[in-house]
């Protein structure tokens, strides 16, 4: 997906979605080092990891993305010292110095299509992994995914665009392609103003689901060591109804 053109939406739709920031930042404490986030994309996660008093790298992919991070910063130059932005490919990146923890929050893993991107994003991170340290990742939980049979044009959230006077209603139709563990999701944007005239964007997205065994095995096969499977972010068992498969694997 083009994470570009999804910038101008991405926070204002997820304004609302703080139920992992506790989580990330815990962990981030506990870690007692430097922090690697994967995909931290408008700075959501990192910006709150920097104000706990932790340093933190981010990667992305998306200049528009790391454009609004920067913005968060900027604005708050107190976390500057503690927070560095690069624009930077999850399955080929060589940073500088070591990390006593790798995140990859919200799915950041399942963009990657295949089990060869898979395994050079795990590579990358094994190496960029201080011994004893964890790597951490948010994924959705496949089995009610898969379950869901579903595909009809769905209504997911409304939400306001204040500077630029529009309401802005988010759907999406998913197709699960259980086959390539894939799910096929096209997002629409319709931006509403105040004449109520529409403005429609279409925004396409695939992701990988990754199942528990697959996980550990992938893990493995890069120098890892499946340590935890949580089913959400209060640590929970993972179970089949649940909705995030968090995954936290040692070296």
């Amino acid at each position: 997906m083009n994470y570009d053109a999804l910038a101008k939406f991405y926070d204002l739709e997820n304004a609302d979605f703080i139920h992992d920031l506790d989580f990330w930042v815990a962990l981030a404490k506990a870690s007692q080092g430097d922090v690697l986030e994967i995909g931290c994309g408008s700075g959501r996660v990192l910006q709150q990891i920097a104000r706990a008093g932790i340093n933190i790298v981010g990667i992305d992919n998306s200049e528009a993305m790391l454009t609004l991070a920067r913005a968060k910063l900027d604005r708050k130059p107190e976390l500057t010292a503690r927070a560095k932005l690069l624009n930077a490919d999850m399955t080929d990146f060589a940073l500088d110095g070591k990390f006593n923890l790798i995140i990859a929050p919200f799915n950041t893993f399942m963009h990657l299509l295949t089990q060869a991107d898979q395994i050079a994003c795990l590579t990358c991170a094994r190496r960029h992994l201080n011994d004893g340290g964890n790597l951490v990742l948010d994924l959705t939980n496949p089995a009610p995914a898969y379950a869901d049979s579903n595909e009809s044009l769905t209504l997911e959230r409304t939400f306001r665009d204040e500077e630029s006077n529009l309401t802005i209603q988010q759907f999406a139709t998913t197709h699960i392609d259980r086959t390539s563990q894939q799910a096929h999701i096209l997002w629409q944007y319709d931006a509403i103003d105040s004449q109520g005239n529409i403005k429609r964007t279409l925004l396409p997205l695939d992701l990988r689901y990754t199942f528990p065994a697959e996980t550990s095995l992938l893990l493995e096969k890069c120098g890892f060591e499946l340590s935890h499977l949580y089913g959400g972010y209060d640590e929970s068992p993972l179970e089949d109804e649940s909705e995030r498969m968090i995954v936290v694997a040692g070296c």
